[in-house]
């Protein structure tokens, strides 16, 4: 599947990259709950496909996302 390329939900976002394998990063001050927070940049997600052996799986490639969040000071 494609990856999240930004301007998303932020939850959703590392939620599909986790499910997808990845270990996430997250980029960003994030003093609310992240359903809250938009994605703006996803970075190191290879830009080949799986490999014929193991379709659909990651091994357990990093991955850092972007993120900016409401203040509500």
């Amino acid at each position: 599947t494609a990856a999240p390329t930004g301007g998303g939900n932020a939850a959703d976002t590392i939620k599909e990259l986790q499910t997808d394998g990845y270990n996430v990063q997250i980029n960003g001050d994030v003093p609310v709950p992240l359903s809250e927070c938009t994605t703006t940049g996803v970075h190191g997600v290879p830009n080949t496909p799986a490999s014929s052996a193991n379709p659909g799986t990651v091994a357990f490639t990093n991955v850092e996302v972007d993120v900016s969040c409401p203040s509500y000071d």
